[in-house]
């Protein structure tokens, strides 16, 4: 029985959280704060809620995974959640997908532009059509 591959979560937000994983591990109110700081916001949706729906849409589908959980004094508990192996690939892969095949459909082909450092340059470079 083969397995067909699921689709690409259409939701640039998980794009961008799956970016933020590749750098270092965080929890999900620093993804929104460091989305936020960094102008995302300008090509991505970014609410602090819809980061929660999407760490659970990423965890369901094995692409990240919590690694601690804490609480400082009577702050609420903060869960640290990381990329894992198949969510690396996923990110490369969606990342090569908006690139190799750029769609003119806002945001998408913005948010994979404003993520590019995720790639190596000579591969950024290698998904452009042009001639």
């Amino acid at each position: 029985m083969t397995m067909v591959a699921q689709p690409h979560p259409s939701n640039p937000l998980a794009l961008a959280v799956l970016a933020l994983l590749f750098e270092r591990p965080m929890h999900p109110y620093e993804m929104a704060a460091t989305l936020k700081q960094r102008h995302k916001d300008e090509s991505i949706k970014i609410r602090y809620g819809s980061v929660y729906t999407v760490i659970e849409l990423l965890l369901k589908r094995g692409f990240i995974k919590a690694l601690e959980t804490s609480r400082e004094g009577r702050r609420p508990e903060r869960t640290v959640y990381a990329l894992t192996p198949s969510g690396y690939d996923e990110l490369r892969a969606w990342m090569q997908d908006l690139l190799r095949d750029p769609v003119p459909e806002y945001p998408q082909f913005a948010a994979g532009l404003s993520l590019l450092p995720v790639l190596p340059p000579e591969e950024a470079v290698s998904l452009c059509s042009c001639p």
